[in-house]
């Protein structure tokens, strides 16, 4: 014999255990395709860093491109026109750092050097302030973006009357 409440419980606990189970096995699930996804995620990003960190070794040890804007440099002792294709090779492989000397070499004390201020005067061809490598001197000008030519401005190229003046500064609004 048995009563009739026993059918209710019998009934709440298989729904309680059901409950219980699939819950069970959605985390189980849940925990494996988590480690899954992660492994994936792993290699993905390793293999990707590695192929970006290896892209950009070849880009730092490979020829570089011109970059668009540029103006092509040619040499004080180049006086003819170059063809197309020697200013394309120009553009795309640096020369060869050499080195201006920095210091004059020893002159007698009864010599005396013409003033370095005087264009054409003896002695001052191909002799700079500093040691400059070639590749800079002869290397191509780049125009600067608008947002930073802003930046790059020149001590005493603007009149000093300007510069002693405030710059325009908007009042806020009221309202």
């Amino acid at each position: 014999m048995t009563a009739p409440a026993d059918d209710t419980v019998l009934i709440a606990l298989v729904a309680v255990f059901t409950a219980a189970t699939g819950y069970a096995a959605g985390r189980l699930h849940q925990w494996y395709r988590t480690g899954l996804d992660r492994d994936e995620a792993y290699r993905d990003g390793y293999d990707t860093a590695t192929r970006s960190v290896f892209s950009m070794a070849a880009r730092l040890i490979g020829p570089r491109r011109a970059a668009r804007g540029t103006a092509v440099v040619a040499s004080a002792s180049a006086r003819s026109v170059p063809s197309i294709t020697s200013l394309r090779d120009a553009s795309v492989t640096p020369p060869p750092p050499v080195l201006r000397p920095a210091i004059l070499p020893a002159a007698d004390p009864v010599d005396v050097l013409p003033d370095p201020g005087v264009p054409g005067s003896v002695g001052d061809e191909g002799i700079g302030r500093h040691l400059v490598p070639d590749e800079l001197v002869q290397a191509p000008t780049y125009r600067l973006a608008p947002d930073r030519v802003a930046r790059a401005k020149v001590r005493g190229a603007v009149p000093a009357e300007e510069e002693a003046r405030p710059p325009f500064v908007p009042r806020p609004r009221s309202s």
